[in-house]
């Protein structure tokens, strides 16, 4: 793993160092790749609020080069004068330790890892590179998250009471019902970190871990809070479904007598049918299929505010592997139409969740956006660069957002569920563990 990383990175070195420009002062566009260093300084741009200049000297970190010692490979050498600089705004992950941190929470000399914007690598001259930093972590987070077999000091997430909302698996899919009291959620095992290892996550009722590569079982489950603490989450069950790899709640009724229901087999194929019940203590009927919802894998269907006509849901093209948003409005049209831009673009957009007065809030990649009145703006919790906040999910009152965060595991990203009071616009407040959230 440790040769699978570092190889990029010679490359790179490599090749600022053999490029015969007939302007070594004009930038020239270079292929992308993750930078290795020495953070040397950080200035904000006077000019461009919002932007800060990170200089940083590229080398190889230590942790490399002492494998490549007890190896008995030779340490390679970096010309000293290579230096990065890195272009950090609002828009940057930046992690600290793991969590979301401020650029002026790293100190110069600081091993770090620059993860670029897709095709902002820029070469001038042999020895300078400039980019736009996408990510920008500490190397003890990186070595982490991306270099399992090089060591960490990190103990191993031992979460796995099923009593409990966020384990070590993966929480997502919040569907708070009225003013938050009552939360469905989905769950599913994450994969191990090395191959001799065991599936990670809470064993809920309903999930059954893998023993190949087959899809690993997702189930939703029930909690209402108590006056001390979530109630132990129910497995939400559904006549003939067990046997499907996916069985995912994405709305429901404020009554919950009526919900949306995304099924997936084993092979990927998915289909969204709507359930119903009596009352809320009573079992679900049948999931009868939403047959007018077209596409080859429609999911995660939502229906707008006060309607349960008109549906917004996530679809994928014939042919592409990204995902967009579709709206069906009978009062329109008798199929569904795609959504224009802003809401879809060439990225993939997932996660459609809304408001009480009919804001959508949905994923495009890891950026959590909504629309309201027309306009697409980013949501965030108060943090000074981007966190990966995804999912979001308000309220029926409009008070509460809840949505999931991760944590920069090995192997597969660790997701939990957080909840932030909902500040205006699209701002939200500091986030809360959901098993620690009180209203």
């Amino acid at each position: 793993m440790t040769r699978r990383i570092l190889v990029p990175v010679l490359l790179l070195v490599l090749a600022l160092g053999g490029c015969d420009l007939l302007n070594p002062a004009r930038p020239t566009p270079h292929d992308d790749t993750n930078l290795f260093g020495n953070l040397i300084e950080v200035v904000e741009d006077e000019g461009e609020p919002g932007v800060w200049w990170m200089r940083m000297r590229i080398g190889l970190p230590r942790a490399f080069a002492r494998a490549e010692a007890a190896e008995g490979k030779p340490t390679p050498t970096m010309d000293e004068g290579t230096v990065a600089d890195v272009r950090v705004t609002h828009d940057t992950v930046v992690l600290v330790e793991g969590q979301p941190a401020s650029i002026s929470d790293i100190n110069p000399g600081t091993e770090v890892v620059v993860i670029p914007v897709a095709g902002s690598t820029r070469m001038i001259g042999t020895s300078n590179i400039t980019v736009e930093a996408g990510y920008l972590t500490d190397f003890h987070t990186f070595r982490r998250w991306q270099l399992p077999g090089l060591g960490s000091t990190q103990a191993p997430d031992s979460r796995e009471d099923p009593g409990v909302i966020n384990s070590s698996g993966v929480e997502g899919s919040p569907v708070p019902v009225a003013d938050g009291s009552v939360l469905y959620f989905s769950a599913r095992l994450r994969l191990p970190i090395s191959s001799d290892g065991g599936w990670l996550g809470a064993r809920r009722a309903g999930m059954v871990e893998p023993d190949s590569d087959a899809m690993v079982v997702e189930r939703s489950y029930r909690t209402e809070l108590e006056e001390s603490a979530w109630s132990q989450p129910e497995l939400v069950e559904f006549p003939g479904l067990d046997g499907e790899a996916v069985v995912r709640i994405s709305w429901m009724s404020n009554d919950e007598t009526r919900c949306l229901v995304t099924v997936s087999d084993f092979e990927g194929h998915s289909w969204v049918g709507s359930s119903e019940r009596s009352s809320a203590r009573a079992g679900w009927g049948m999931v009868q299929e939403m047959s007018q919802l077209v596409n080859e894998n429609p999911g995660d269907a939502v229906y707008l505010a006060g309607s349960t006509t008109k549906v917004v849901y996530v679809a994928s093209m014939t042919g592409s592997p990204s995902t967009d948003l579709m709206l069906l409005d009978p009062g329109v049209a008798e199929t569904p139409q795609l959504l224009t831009p802003p809401i879809n673009s060439a990225d993939s957009e997932w996660g459609p969740r809304v408001g009480p007065n009919n804001e959508l809030f949905f994923v495009r990649g890891d950026h959590q956006l909504m629309m309201d009145a027309g306009t697409v703006r980013p949501v965030g919790i108060p943090v000074p660069h981007r966190a990966a906040v995804t999912q979001a999910a308000p309220t029926s009152d409009g008070r509460w957002i809840f949505f999931c965060l991760p944590n920069y595991t090995p192997g597969e990203l660790d997701q939990d569920i957080y909840v932030s009071r909902w500040m205006g616009e699209n701002r939200l407040g500091e986030p809360v563990p959901v098993d620690e959230w009180r209203p």
